[in-house]
């Protein structure tokens, strides 16, 4: 008998998206609740859907009996269902194996399992200096990763082909059927509106709040899609591939270009009113001489005499080799961060505190990425009530195209835990 559990990667549970795919409905007013109303067409779409999830946990490959059992519906109507979802291309026959590992003569009862490429999403991550876009399967898993360099004072209108361009090169380079891209999930620097449709602000991105890349690459690919703050990403994908699998709350600072935080609380993506939720490049840190706002660059302060002529990357290779002064501003750095976002830390009370930077891609550089954790660990100990655990990203600069994923991924998912058979090879989840 097969046994039922979870064999998906994704191992957290599903974030609640915001956007026309995935919102939740509203509630009725109080005193005005309406009775529920099944029809056939919900009963038997929600049958699919318990018969599909059933396939998708269940471990060996279970057959129809064993279906039929763990859904308590009859065996007629799990073969119709079991048909339907073939036809839909998310359910097979698996091959039939016997138990030494031999296929075994006549007709075993037939065993189905799910298929992972019967849809796909695409994560996108934009950056100042490149676009990345990673084409997944259902199971989230990469089936083809494209990156190209653009010009940091390129154009908002050429940003935006330059997104459909890689999208386009990644499932062209992968062999998938464009008509089976389900969903896709932009990351960008800057604010982004609470309904994942507009980008409201990117000031280091010129003319790309008025480019509507959910427009166009929307056209583009024919499904919906969403565009979401880069932080907010890159805490979702730490939740789910990197170190915060475990925590319900927790804070991912990304470090890079600008200074961003994702925030999660109760599982969950917290973003705010009109969703600035974890904008602390906006805070005046301790120390900074800058007019603007956010913590300045990686150099180092009262140094060497020539400090101000080395690189980030020069200061991280010297605190991993141990140079005095690297070491020193490494240290300050890691201070005056974990200094700038103490009030942040103190009403929002997190377990882990997640550092995500591709500073310290290198092994080579494992120490100057101890110091910084270290730093900022040591100054918040003496601010804050209660402690969190601080971790440096095991995604690195991966994190936000990950979380692009598994946004894209979660709204899908939403629609095969409901009503798996209404997938079609074109904009099916636009039409639902």
């Amino acid at each position: 008998m097969a046994t039922f559990r979870d064999r998906s990667p994704a191992t957290a549970p599903a974030a609640p998206v915001l956007w026309p795919i995935g919102s939740p409905r509203e509630p009725n007013s109080p005193g005005r609740e309406l009775p529920a109303v099944v029809g056939v067409a919900d009963l038997r779409a929600t049958n699919a859907a318990a018969i599909l999830a059933a396939v998708r946990s269940a471990d060996p490959h279970p057959r129809l009996s064993s279906l039929a059992e763990a859904t308590k519906l009859s065996r007629p109507t799990v073969e119709a269902i079991v048909e339907e979802l073939t036809e839909c291309g998310l359910i097979e026959v698996a091959p039939a194996v016997s138990a030494r590992g031999q296929r075994s003569p006549g007709r075993p009862a037939r065993r189905f399992r799910f298929c992972p490429h019967a849809g796909f999403v695409v994560g996108v991550d934009v950056r100042a200096r490149s676009v990345s876009a990673c084409l997944a399967d259902l199971d989230g898993r990469a089936v083809a990763v494209e990156r190209r360099a653009v010009r940091a004072d390129l154009g908002g209108a050429a940003r935006a082909r330059a997104v459909t361009d890689v999208v386009r090169r990644a499932i062209d380079g992968s062999g998938a059927d464009a008509r089976r891209v389900w969903a896709a999930t932009v990351g960008t620097p800057g604010l982004v509106d609470r309904s994942n449709t507009r980008v409201r602000q990117a000031d280091n991105l010129k003319g790309w709040a008025e480019a509507d890349i959910v427009t166009t690459l929307g056209d583009t690919l024919g499904c919906p899609v969403a565009v979401e703050n880069d932080a907010n990403l890159a805490a979702l994908g730490e939740q789910w591939r990197g170190v915060g699998g475990a925590a319900d709350e927790m804070v991912f600072v990304l470090l890079g270009e600008r200074l961003g935080a994702g925030v999660i609380t109760g599982g969950r993506l917290l973003r705010g009113h009109r969703g600035a939720a974890g904008e602390i490049g906006f805070i005046r840190f301790p120390g900074s001489t800058s007019s603007q706002p956010g913590l300045e660059p990686l150099v180092p302060d009262a140094v060497a005499a020539d400090a101000a002529r080395r690189t980030g990357a020069d200061i991280i290779r010297g605190a991993a080799e141990g140079d005095a002064g690297a070491v020193a501003a490494i240290t300050s750095y890691g201070r005056r961060l974990a200094a700038g976002i103490a009030p942040v830390l103190l009403a929002l009370d997190p377990a882990l505190v997640v550092l995500g930077t591709s500073f310290f891609a290198l092994p080579g550089l494992a120490p100057a990425a101890e110091l910084l954790v270290t730093a900022a660990e040591e100054e918040a100990a003496s601010l804050l009530v209660d402690l969190p655990q601080w971790r440096l990203s095991a995604l690195g600069d991966e994190a936000v195209i990950t979380g692009a994923v598994r946004f894209a991924l979660s709204s899908v998912e939403e629609i095969l835990r409901t009503r798996p058979t209404s997938l079609s090879l074109r904009g099916a989840l636009g039409r639902t």
